[in-house]
C-alpha cells in the first residue's frame, strides 16, 4: 500500500512539476517573443567617439575597402554584389577615390580647386570648382548636387550629433579578430537600420569593418565593407589631379534642388 501510495504521490508531484514547467516555458516565449526597449551601452557610444576624434586627428591616409550588397532582382530574390573603393587623402584639400565593382567603374579626383568624377568605361567626366577644404566639398556635394562621397560616412561616424541623436541601441557584442587586427565588436540600432561596428583595439582605435542592415525592407539588404588602412602613405599632388584622356568626353553635373535626398556616388556601395 506504502509502495502504491508513494507511487501515487510521485506522479501526481511529477504532473505538476511538469505543468509547471510547461507555463514557465509558455511565459518565457511570450517573454522573449516580446520587443525590448533597445538600451544604449554609454562605453560603445564612447567608443564610436574615440574611434571618430582618431579618425579626425589623420591628416594623410589611404584606405581600402572590400564591400558586398545585396541587391534585389525583380523576381524578389536577393543577390550579392561586390566591389572595392581605394581612397587617398591629404587634408585639408585633397582627395582621389578609384572605385572598382560589378555595377560601376569611377574614378574621383579632388586637387583642393577642382573636383571631378571619371567614368573610363563610358569616357566621360565631369567637373566643377570646388571649395578649398574636404569638409566644405561635402557639404556642396550634398547641398548642391545631391552626391554622396564614397566612405565619408567614416570620417563624421562618432563626430556628428544629430547622427548621434539618432542612435536608439549600442551594445558590445564581444571580441573578434578582423584581417589579423583584435577588435571589439559593437551593435548599433536605428530605427530604420542596424549597423555593426568592428574597432580596432590600442592606440589607433580605426574602424576595420561595417555592416549595416536596412531593417525597413522587407528582404533586409546589407551592405558590408571590410577596410585595410595605411596611416603613412606617401602621396604626390599628382595623384589627386585628374588629367583627361584625349578620348575624354565632358558632360555636365546634374544640379539638384537644394535639400534633395542626395545620390550615392556608389562608391559607398558597388
Amino acid at each position: 500500500m506504502r509502495g502504491r501510495k508513494g507511487g501515487r504521490v510521485g506522479a501526481w508531484l511529477g504532473a505538476l512539476v511538469a505543468v509547471g514547467l510547461v507555463a514557465a516555458a509558455a511565459l518565457g516565449a511570450r517573454a522573449a517573443d516580446a520587443p525590448k526597449e533597445p538600451a544604449i551601452d554609454p562605453s560603445a557610444i564612447a567608443a564610436l567617439k574615440k574611434m571618430g576624434t582618431f579618425l579626425r586627428s589623420l591628416q594623410t591616409v589611404e584606405v581600402r575597402s572590400e564591400m558586398t550588397t545585396d541587391d534585389v532582382l525583380d523576381s524578389g530574390q536577393k543577390v550579392e554584389l561586390q566591389g572595392t573603393v581605394d581612397m587617398k587623402v591629404r587634408r585639408p584639400n585633397r582627395m582621389a577615390i578609384d572605385v572598382r565593382s560589378d555595377r560601376k567603374n569611377e574614378r574621383i579626383f579632388y586637387d583642393g580647386t577642382t573636383f571631378t568624377v571619371f567614368q573610363p568605361t563610358a569616357g566621360y567626366y565631369a567637373s566643377f570648382p570646388a571649395p578649398p577644404t574636404l569638409a566644405e566639398l561635402v557639404d556642396v556635394l550634398e547641398q548642391k548636387y545631391g552626391l554622396d562621397l564614397p566612405l565619408a560616412d567614416l570620417f563624421r561616424l562618432g563626430t556628428n550629433e544629430g547622427q548621434l541623436a539618432e542612435i536608439r541601441g549600442a551594445s558590445l557584442v564581444g571580441e573578434s579578430t578582423i584581417k589579423g587586427s583584435a577588435c571589439s565588436h559593437y551593435a548599433f540600432h536605428q530605427a530604420d537600420v542596424d549597423w555593426e561596428l568592428w574597432i580596432q583595439e590600442g592606440a589607433q582605435p580605426l574602424p576595420r569593418k561595417l555592416v549595416i542592415t536596412t531593417t525597413t525592407e522587407k528582404t533586409q539588404p546589407q551592405h558590408t565593407s571590410v577596410m585595410t588602412w595605411n596611416l603613412s602613405p606617401q602621396l604626390e599632388d599628382a595623384a589627386f589631379v585628374f588629367t583627361p584622356p584625349a578620348n575624354a568626353q565632358r558632360i555636365e553635373f546634374d544640379v539638384t534642388k537644394a535639400g534633395a535626398a542626395p545620390r550615392d556616388l556608389k562608391g559607398g556601395r558597388p
